[in-house]
Formats: C-alpha cells, structure tokens, sequence
C-alpha cells in the first residue's frame, strides 16, 4: 500500500504549519499541497491527487462545510475546526473524523489510523492481518502490528500494550487507544483499564474473560459490548 497522499485546507498559517509538522512525523503519509481556503483545493481533487482532505470549517469566500456539500466526489475527509458546534454535521457528511483545535500529535494520528484502516479495507488484496497502527514512544514512532496485539491496559497516564513479543508502556490515554482501535475488528473494551483483541479470547467465566489464558474482569458497564462480541466470534 503506498503513502497516503494529504491536503490541508486552512485559512490560517500556524494551523497549516501544525498539521504538516504532524504530517512529516508519519512516514506512511505525503503533503501534496496546502490551500488557504477551499477553492484552491478543486485543482488538487480533480487531478485525483488528494486521499485524504484535512478541511478546516471555519473559512472566508466559503465554508468547509459549504464546500463538501458543493463538491460531487472528495476523497477521504477529516475536519478540522476550533468549533465543536459542528460535529454532528461533519459525520453527517460522511467525514471519517472530527479534530477540534489545538489539535494534538495523539489525536491527529488517531483520525490518521482511521483512514489508514479505511484504505487497507478498500485495497487490493488488503487483509485484517495487515492492519497496523504507530504509537510514539521514547521520543520514537514504533509500529504495532494488530495481529500480535492482544492487550491493552490502562496505566494512569500511560497504557501498556501486550503484544506476542513482549510488552510496551505508552504515554496515551485509554480513550485514545480505543478510538485508535476503533476502525479495527476484533478490538473491544471490557473493563475501564483494559481493551482485549477477541481473536485471543478462549472462555469465558460469569465475569471473567480469558484472553490469552489470563483472566481479566469485565466491567458491568461493559458486559453488553463483550457478550455481543463473543456472539460473533461464535464463542457463545
């Protein structure tokens, strides 16, 4: 699968300079051009050059809004806006994701993971088992493998990731990781301090999940998610 080739759209300098620092962090990602309002975009989008469209709202001559519901065809879209007022109308427009500024690393490669995951779906010869995500750590982007990840547990400010190869403590939150994993199959919270990938899950016990041979509780406020997802792994 080749890099991911990125518009950003957005009437303010230190925005634009935000997202492409961000942009040059991840290698599966390429800047193919920065707009200052909405207009200068269709040039990009009727070459075909765009996948991904980082689109602020709040723009002068047109709105971002304005300009998806204007635009026949757009690639992927990701809305970027210092107002959450219109959240609900951005994924009523089919966006795959909604940043509100100051938009931060974590929460930029969240919405990134998303669309990643959107393209693995819709290419060729793309497979669950390829699925991928980038966690920083150390100072360093370290990519995670979905398949070999079986667990997620909370650690305050930092979460702990079990892998078939060991484990990995990352500054992010729980939050963040389940919306990370949100995109992929198989990936369900149970318990406010732990995601568990079902592939792994062998039984389970009144309230105890096994995954990976290890009990792990499940939260009450979480039950109704896990049984559902052990209907469809058939373990039920």
């Amino acid at each position: 699968m080749g890099k991911l080739k990125v518009l950003i759209v957005d009437d303010e300098p230190i925005a634009r300079d935000i997202l492409e620092s961000y942009i040059q962090q991840l290698p599966q990602l390429q800047l193919v051009g920065m707009c200052k309002n909405a207009l200068e975009a269709i040039p990009f989008i009727g070459r075909g050059e765009v996948d991904l469209l980082l689109l602020d709202i709040n723009m002068p001559e047109i709105t971002g809004i304005e300009f998806v519901k204007m635009m026949r065809q757009l690639p992927w879209l990701v809305f970027t806006t210092a107002y959450s007022s219109y959240a609900v109308e951005s994924y009523e427009l089919n966006a795959v994701d909604y940043l509100l500024k100051p938009i931060s690393f974590d929460r930029f490669s969240i919405a990134i993971n998303k669309v990643l995951s959107l393209k693995k779906l819709t290419s060729a010869g793309g497979t669950q088992n390829d699925a991928h995500i980038f966690v920083k750590t150390d100072g360093r982007l370290v990519r995670i493998n979905l398949a070999d990840l079986w667990m997620v547990e909370g650690l305050k400010d930092y979460v702990k990731l079990h892998l078939k190869t060991g484990k990995l403590v990352v500054h992010s939150t729980m939050k963040n990781m389940e919306d990370s994993l949100a995109a992929y199959q198989g990936f369900v919270r149970v318990h406010k301090s732990y995601i568990v990938n079902m592939q792994y899950a062998t039984e389970m016990d009144a309230n105890i999940i096994y995954v990976n041979n290890q009990p792990i509780a499940i939260g009450s406020t979480y039950k109704a998610d896990v049984l559902q997802a052990l209907k469809q792994y058939k373990l039920l």
